[in-house]
């Protein structure tokens, strides 16, 4: 590997930062405030919608026949 070295100085950095948070114990809560919120929904709108749509037209559609 070319760059072996700065790849495990690397790891090891990682190592120790990822030791240093879990033995701080100290956890930043997830704060959403309404337009993260509002955000979130409407990309689950955007995502589920058209599939959700599809599904109903689907199963109107065997219903008729």
């Amino acid at each position: 590997m070319m760059f072996y070295g700065k790849f495990n100085r690397a790891m090891e950095w990682l190592k120790q930062q990822n030791k240093d948070k879990k033995q701080d114990g100290d956890q930043e809560d997830l704060k959403l405030d309404r337009s993260d919120i509002l955000a979130l929904m409407l990309s689950a709108l955007l995502v589920f919608g058209p599939i959700i749509l599809f599904l109903i037209a689907v199963a109107i559609l065997v219903w008729i026949t």
